[in-house]
This record gives C-alpha cells, sequence and structure tokens, in this order.
C-alpha cells in the first residue's frame, strides 16, 4: 500500500476514535483518554500520542465546562487538581523514559484493570475527605502523565458518590481540565509537546467538538441507572479492544 494511502487511513482511524472518545466523554463525564490514548498509542507511539491525547483531553473539558461549572464541588476539585501537580512530572519522566512496547501494554493493562473493577461493583464506601480526595488527585497525576489515562481513580471515585449524577460528573470535567494543563505543562519542560503533537492535535479538535456536542446534548435526559449502564457497557468494549490490540 502506498504510503500516502497509509497516512491517509492514519489520519481517518484518528479522527474517528476522536469522536467516539468525546461523544461517550460529553456524555459521561470521563471516557475520551480511555478510548482514544490506547488506539493512537498503537497507530503512533505512547510518547507521540499522549501529548495529543491530553490536548484533545483539554479541548473536551473546557467544551464541557460552560453546561457543568454549577455542578462542580469546587474544594474537592481544586484538592485534586493541586495535589496532581506533585505527581504528573514523575510521569511524564515515566513517559519519556520506558520502552514504548513496554508503555503500550501498561495502558492496556491500566484500562482492562479499570474495566474489571467496575464490573465487580466495587465502590468505594469509605468517608470523604481532604485526604482522600489528595490520593486520588496524586494517583490520576501519576497516570495522566505516566500512561495517558488519569481517569481511573477518580472515575471510581466519583462514581461511588450518592445522589445527583451530574455532580459527579461536573467534579470530573472540573478535574480533568486542572489535569489536562498541568500535564500539558510538565511535557512542554520535559519536550514531549512540540510543535507535531499541537498540529495533531489541532486536527483532531473539531472531531472532538463535535463528540463532545452530541454526548452533552443527551445527558440530562438520563437516569443515573442508566447512565451507569451505559458506562459500564462502555468500558467493557474497550476493554475487549485493548485485549485484540495488546
Amino acid at each position: 500500500m502506498p504510503f500516502a494511502e497509509i497516512l491517509t487511513l492514519t489520519i481517518a482511524a484518528a479522527v474517528a476514535v476522536a469522536f467516539a472518545g468525546a461523544l461517550i466523554s460529553g456524555f459521561a463525564g470521563f471516557g475520551l483518554n480511555l478510548v482514544v490514548t490506547p488506539i493512537l498509542a498503537a497507530l503512533l507511539s505512547p510518547v507521540e500520542a499522549i501529548p495529543v491525547v491530553t490536548i484533545l483531553g483539554l479541548v473536551n473539558a473546557v467544551r464541557m465546562l460552560g453546561g457543568t461549572w454549577r455542578h462542580i464541588d469546587r474544594r474537592e476539585v481544586l484538592v485534586m487538581g493541586l495535589v496532581s501537580i506533585a505527581t504528573v512530572p514523575l510521569g511524564a519522566w515515566v513517559l519519556v523514559s520506558v520502552d514504548a512496547a513496554l508503555m503500550r501494554r501498561a495502558i492496556a493493562a491500566v484500562v482492562i484493570l479499570f474495566t474489571l473493577v467496575l464490573l465487580a461493583g466495587w465502590r468505594y464506601r469509605g468517608r470523604r475527605t481532604v485526604v482522600t480526595h489528595a490520593v486520588v488527585g496524586a494517583l490520576s497525576g501519576l497516570l495522566n502523565s505516566g500512561v495517558g489515562i488519569g481517569g481511573p481513580p477518580v472515575v471510581l471515585y466519583q462514581l461511588a458518590r450518592d445522589g445527583d449524577p451530574a455532580i459527579g460528573r461536573a467534579n470530573l470535567v472540573g478535574f480533568f481540565t486542572i489535569l489536562a494543563v498541568v500535564t500539558l505543562a510538565s511535557f512542554a519542560v520535559n519536550g514531549a509537546l512540540d510543535g507535531v503533537a499541537i498540529g495533531r492535535g489541532i486536527l483532531l479538535a473539531p472531531a472532538v467538538l463535535l463528540g463532545t456536542w452530541i454526548g452533552m446534548r443527551h445527558f440530562s435526559a438520563t437516569s443515573a441507572p442508566t447512565y451507569r449502564r451505559i458506562t459500564m457497557g462502555f468500558l467493557l468494549v474497550i476493554s475487549a479492544v485493548i485485549v485484540i490490540l495488546g
């Protein structure tokens, strides 16, 4: 197959994956990184893909902020965001230092483990304190910059919240906005964020904006049980894809 055709197919696949991830994220408040990171890492390499995914995550989160801002628990999100600043640089160092093949397997392992935990019905039952906020923020910061998937700890934490799912969803959006900014700054310092990554992010941003918009339009009419069932089903599909790709 000619190189030009391969390049075109790669771009088309990346656009489709970015749209699908944003669609899920617009609805559930998370999912973009889980969908896009493993596939983009297979199309490119982890060190090339993760900065692009982080850019797309920021676009996705900023687009959602306007519709979720009033629901955010600002104290909880601020604690998680501030603590993540300390662990993001460590994850960024791991990203640029570890073998690409090993990183792909690590990405797959994180997604699969997260899916199995949710499918098993595990939920955090303890108290929600500044300490638990800080632990979740630290783990998410490390995972986000290291393997491009910082969602698992904070998603599990927010899905365990009782009451209106809009609050947990809004907290995810607020935290992911902070996390993306911090992670991109760390990538810029260690050289992982360059003009190529920014260009790829700009190329894929329209697909993310469209997917996010469609997903957000369908969230308000969804009940909490349906929200959780759809989220679980999505994660099951993604885990199967990761096993095949891995």
